[in-house]
C-alpha cells in the first residue's frame, strides 16, 4: 500500500487497517520518520516536501514489491507526507507485517533505506534566518542503501524461529531523523557471496507445486521469474499444479521433450510430508542426477535455517534439460537458485559434450 498525503497519520489506525482479518500475521514492525529541528548551520522552522506525482508512487511501489519478494512479508504500507511540516511532525511511516518477526524487521529497514535514495522527493529547509535551502541525499543514506546487495537475499546471523507468533509493534522513532545528516549504521546482515552468471539465451520453465496456492499468490514463482530474467534468460513456461507425482512427471517430460527447455525450476514439494513428491517425480523421468547441486543447496540453506536439513530436492538431467528442485518458500527458493546459478550454464555445456 502506497499513500502520499499532506495530512498526518495515526500509526495504530494504519496498523489495524493493514492487519485486519489477516490471522496469519505474527509480527508487525513500523518506522516513523520525523522533522528534526536542528541542522549544522541554523535552526529549522519548517520543512517543505515536494514530489513527482505518478513517478514517486511508481518508485515506492517498486521498493515495496522488491521487499515483499525478498523477505516473504504479507503486507507493507508506506505513507509519506508532502507539503510544509513543522519540527517534530511526522514525515513518513513504513509498516511491515509478516508471519515471523525477522522478515518484518528486515523488510521495514529495507524499505526505508531504499526510499531515502530512490523515491523522488525533494526537501527544502526553512531556517530562522529566512534562508531556504534544498537538502541533498546524505552520505549516510546512500551508505545504508548500499549495504543491501541487490542480488542476494538477507541471511540472518541466527536461525529464523519458525514458531514465533509474537506481534512486535515497534513504533520507535529513529534517532537519525528523516532529513538530517546520518551516520553509517552497522549491519548485522551478512550476504552470501555469489559468482557472476549469465543465462543469456537459455529457455527456462518454472513449475510451482502446491495444493493450495494460486498463481496470484505464488510468491516463490514470482521471485524465481524475476531472478532468471535478471540473469538474462527467457521464461518459456510457468505453471502451478497440485502435488501429484504423475502430473509433475508429465509436465517435466513435456517441457523437456516437446518445449525443449534448457532448465526447469520446480518450487515446492521437497519436504518429508505425505504430499511432498517432487523429488520422486523428478527422479522417475531423469537420466543423470547431480547430487553435488542438491548437497550444496542444502548446505547453503543451513546458513539461514536449520529446517534446510529436511529438504529432499534433487537436481538431474532429462536428456539435455536440467531440472532443479527448489524449496517452496520464497526466500528458500531464491537463495537455493542463487547458490548454484553460476554453475548451471557450465553443466549445460558439459551435457552437450563440452569439457571442464
Amino acid at each position: 500500500m502506497i499513500i502520499i498525503q499532506t495530512a498526518d497519520f495515526c500509526v495504530a489506525s494504519e496498523i489495524d487497517k493493514l492487519t485486519k482479518d489477516k490471522a496469519m500475521i505474527g509480527g508487525v514492525v513500523s518506522f516513523i520518520g520525523t522533522v528534526r529541528d536542528y541542522t549544522q548551520s541554523d535552526d529549522v522552522t519548517a520543512l517543505i516536501l515536494e514530489h513527482y506525482p505518478g513517478m514517486t508512487e511508481s518508485e515506492l511501489q517498486k521498493i515495496e514489491t522488491a521487499a515483499k519478494i525478498r523477505f516473504e512479508v504479507e503486507e507493507i504500507a508506506v505513507i509519506h507526507r508532502v507539503g510544509r511540516l513543522q519540527p517534530g511532525e511526522n514525515i513518513v511511516l513504513v509498516i511491515a507485517a509478516s508471519r515471523h518477526r525477522s522478515a518484518a524487521f528486515d523488510a521495514c529497514r529495507y524499505v526505508i533505506d531504499h526510499l531515502k535514495i530512490h523515491a523522488t522527493f525533494w526537501k527544502k529547509e526553512v531556517l530562522k534566518s529566512g534562508e531556504e535551502k534544498w537538502i541533498h541525499s546524505c552520505p549516510g543514506c546512500e551508505a545504508a542503501a548500499s549495504l543491501w546487495s541487490q542480488d542476494e537475499p538477507v541471511q540472518h546471523t541466527h536461525a529464523i524461529d519458525d514458531t514465533t507468533t509474537l506481534k512486535d509493534n515497534s513504533n520507535t522513532k529513529s534517532s537519525n531523523h528523516e532529513h538530517a545528516d546520518e551516520h553509517v549504521h552497522k549491519s548485522s546482515h551478512h550476504h552470501h557471496g555469489s559468482h557472476q552468471s549469465s543465462w543469456a539465451g537459455l529457455q527456462v520453465g518454472i513449475l510451482t507445486l502446491s495444493d493450495s496456492r494460486s498463481m496470484a499468490r505464488d510468491k516463490s514463482g514470482d521471485a524465481l521469474e524475476g531472478e532468471i530474467r535478471s540473469l538474462g534468460a527467457t521464461l518459456a513456461a510457468r505453471e502451478i499444479i497440485p502435488d501429484d507425482k504423475s502430473a509433475i512427471s508429465e509436465i517435466l517430460i513435456s517441457w523437456s521433450d516437446t518445449k525443449n527447455l534448457n532448465v526447469i525450476l520446480t518450487t515446492g514439494g521437497t519436504g518429508p510430508g505425505p504430499r511432498d513428491v517432487t523429488p520422486e517425480a523428478t527422479r522417475a523421468v531423469c537420466d543423470i542426477e547431480l547430487p553435488g547441486f542438491s548437497e550444496h543447496i542444502r548446505a547453503e540453506g543451513l546458513k539461514q535455517v536449520r529446517s534446510a536439513l529436511l529438504t529432499r530436492g534433487v537436481s538431474a538431467f532429462r536428456g539435455q534439460t536440467l531440472i532443479v528442485n527448489l524449496p517452496g518458500s520464497t526466500r528458500g527458493a531464491l537463495h537455493s537458485l542463487q547458490s548454484v546459478a553460476d554453475l548451471i550454464p557450465h553443466a549445460l555445456r558439459m551435457t552437450r559434450g563440452g569439457g571442464h
